[in-house]
């Protein structure tokens, strides 16, 4: 199909139940990003951390998939997303999603794209549109009515942050005026690798502590189920440029001994002493940063150039340059 444009009847219902279970399965394995057992690279970014049952609580699944930005059909796409989604709704009807942005993103999303009548927004009508990638998860789940959770930092929190380190690291300020014009050539996974490569500080606030919060309130989301003796399986959907940096926070925080830690209320505290830092309030030095590296160097050319005109002007070089320039013409 050349939109996604399906109803919720054709996209929920069991196509070859048996091959979905295989495929569930598959998943469950905690793969290395883009790859499977054999090395080679898989259908489209993904990976899953199992809980196991452990006394009073049951079994939780957590399901990471990683979308590239504006793409909805082939490898890290919409399409893969949903497909994902389809997967863990059959064998867990009661599933949640949860998505790498701010809580004020998605609810601009869930106003701007309301379902009707059970069908997905046609993807024509996405293209371009900011955050668009996660649209068509999002409205699956409106159609399960599944809950729907935002796991991301604010961009306001995020900027400020960035302002902050960029100001501290004059280097890398410089690093803006060439940077600048480049910035549109780099997506996903390769805009982390090349602001990474020549802004070390500041990227790290942008794309580490951002991957670092949506792992910890993922964990927290998890955490949560488990008290609540839930068994259900959750769907974590984040964008390329983080994707494998939450698989490192995810590795950790979820990994073999997951079951003992997430019991732990010194666990927990850590979780929340971490996302406290991460999501802490710095002063907006934007203004600022703006001022010196934007504004500063324009008003010193300005003056230079103005100096350099009123000095040539109050001490008659220039026209002595123009006379010299004109008899120098009529001799020859």
């Amino acid at each position: 199909a050349s939109h996604l444009h399906v109803s919720a009847a054709h996209m929920w219902r069991p196509r070859l139940a048996a091959s979905c279970r295989d495929a569930l399965r598959a998943t469950r394995q905690t793969l290395p990003p883009h790859a499977t057992r054999r090395g080679r690279r898989a259908p489209f970014a993904t990976a899953a951390y199992t809980v196991p049952a452990r006394d009073t609580s049951p079994e939780q699944t957590l399901f990471v998939v990683g979308l590239n930005e504006g793409k909805f059909f082939g490898q890290d796409s919409a399409e893969e997303g949903l497909k994902l989604v389809e997967h863990v709704a059959t064998a867990s009807p009661e599933y949640t999603l949860l998505f790498g942005i701010s809580d004020r993103d998605l609810a601009d999303l869930e106003s701007t794209y309301q379902v009707s009548r059970g069908r997905l927004t046609p993807s024509r009508e996405l293209e371009g549109k900011r955050l668009c990638e996660l649209v068509p998860i999002m409205q699956a789940g409106m159609v399960d009515k599944r809950p729907r959770k935002a796991v991301g930092r604010s961009l306001k929190t995020t900027q400020n942050h960035v302002a902050y380190m960029l100001l501290t690291h004059p280097r890398e300020c410089v690093n803006v005026y060439w940077a600048y014009w480049r910035r549109k050539q780099y997506k996903d996974a390769a805009q982390r690798k090349f602001w990474s490569k020549h802004f070390p500080a500041s990227s790290d606030c942008y794309f580490e502590e951002r991957a670092h919060l949506i792992a910890i309130r993922a964990t927290e989301h998890v955490s949560a189920l488990r008290k609540q003796g839930l068994a259900s399986s959750t769907v974590l959907a984040v964008n390329n440029d983080v994707y494998e940096l939450v698989l490192k926070y995810l590795s950790d925080m979820l990994g073999k001994d997951a079951a003992e830690k997430l019991n732990t209320p010194e666990f927990s505290r850590k979780l929340r002493d971490t996302a406290g830092h991460l999501c802490a309030d710095v002063p907006d030095l934007t203004p600022l940063v703006v001022f010196i590296y934007g504004v500063m160097p324009i008003l010193m050319f300005q003056f230079f150039f103005l100096g350099g005109q009123y000095y040539t002007k109050k001490s008659g070089l220039l026209e002595e340059v123009i006379a010299g320039d004109y008899k120098q013409r009529e001799r020859s």
